[in-house]
């Protein structure tokens, strides 16, 4: 018995829960690491300060130590961040399926979910305004018949590399919290197709439309936590030909919500708010 389209969202929700737990585990010991590390050598300098003050009382000539020379300088926040995270697809497929010019009524397609890591490049505008460029590896979904087409099976599949081009409004912080809202344009860049039941497939690039909205969690001035949703309305074209040498067009809507959990770095570059 094949695995129902809601099984398979569980099972995929079920390994995007297991992910992020496991990378909020990691980033929370990396974050406490780096607060010992930065506390360690402020003592350090205190205990070199103490040392070094006998002497100095002893040599008229030598002139003490202020603490902005002891203390190191703070992290500088600038405009210009990345974002690096684990991410759940979860298509709404259908397809338009034709054969030889003449459309198959009841016909239709599912991809299968996905799961993989996406980076961030983004820029503060504002203290509220951002835009981003999110890059993620290449996904490969199966593209299965469903319907009239069913007894195709598996139609093929396809590599292809996602991209979002997004601007977003960041409310107020509430605590250490920041939530977000935006959207933008999503691209489809199609790398490579693998044959099934569809010889000779061809899949061709397309633009599309997302919105987005999330969370930050602020740990410091160098790291935040952060949780992304994207609706994404995104269809593709696609040709090929039968075992028999039927000729067979298609118009796939994949149309995926995607759920992203992950680590936020602030670069110390660029001129900061």
């Amino acid at each position: 018995m094949k695995p129902s389209a809601e099984s398979k969202g569980a099972l995929g929700l079920q390994r995007f829960i297991t992910t992020a737990g496991c990378l909020l585990v990691l980033v929370a010991v990396v974050t406490t690491q780096s607060v010992h590390a930065q506390g360690g050598p402020a003592t350090a300098s205190g205990d070199q300060k103490s040392v070094t003050s006998n002497p100095q009382r002893d040599d008229p000539g030598t002139e003490p130590v202020s603490d902005a020379q002891i203390l190191p300088s703070p992290f500088k926040q600038g405009r210009w961040f990345s974002r690096v995270g684990v991410l759940v697809v979860l298509y709404h497929s259908s397809a338009t399926i034709a054969t030889n010019g003449q459309t198959v009524s009841g016909g239709t397609a599912q991809a299968s979910n996905n799961m993989t890591v996406t980076f961030d490049v983004g820029y503060e505008i504002t203290k509220n305004i951002s835009t981003s460029v999110t890059l993620g590896i290449p996904p490969k979904p199966h593209i299965t018949g469903e319907g009239a087409v069913a007894n195709l099976g598996t139609l093929g599949k396809v590599r292809y590399g996602p991209a979002f081009f997004t601007g977003y409004y960041r409310f107020p912080r509430m605590g250490q919290f920041r939530p977000y809202i935006g959207g933008g344009a999503a691209y489809a860049m199609i790398f490579k197709e693998f044959d099934g039941s569809v010889k000779n497939l061809q899949v061709h690039n397309n633009w599309g439309s997302v919105l987005q909205g999330g969370a930050e969690y602020e740990l410091n001035s160098k790291y935040t936590l952060f949780f992304d949703f994207k609706e994404v309305w995104l269809a593709v074209n696609a040709q090929g030909v039968l075992s028999d040498g039927t000729a067979v067009k298609a118009r796939v809507k994949l149309n995926p919500s995607l759920f992203t959990v992950g680590i936020k770095f602030h670069l110390p570059v660029g001129q900061g708010h």
